[in-house]
């Protein structure tokens, strides 16, 4: 496991998670209060933004 191979990751969930944001709010609202995509998307979207900015030193910092 490496920094990049990490990084990867995580902006691939985050493409994933903004490509069906709409559904897994619409699953929420089921059950919930019909945030789960809109949040899963905000922190993701976060996430890769800091990443960007400041890449990790290395695996257990990212």
């Amino acid at each position: 496991m490496d920094t990049a191979l990490l990084t990867r990751w995580i902006t691939v969930i985050a493409e994933t998670v903004h490509a069906n944001r709409e559904r897994l709010t619409e699953l929420d609202a089921a059950i919930g209060d019909a945030d789960h995509g809109v949040n899963l998307d905000r922190g993701f979207g976060a996430a890769v933004q800091a990443l960007a900015e400041e890449p990790p030193a290395g695996p257990g910092a990212l």
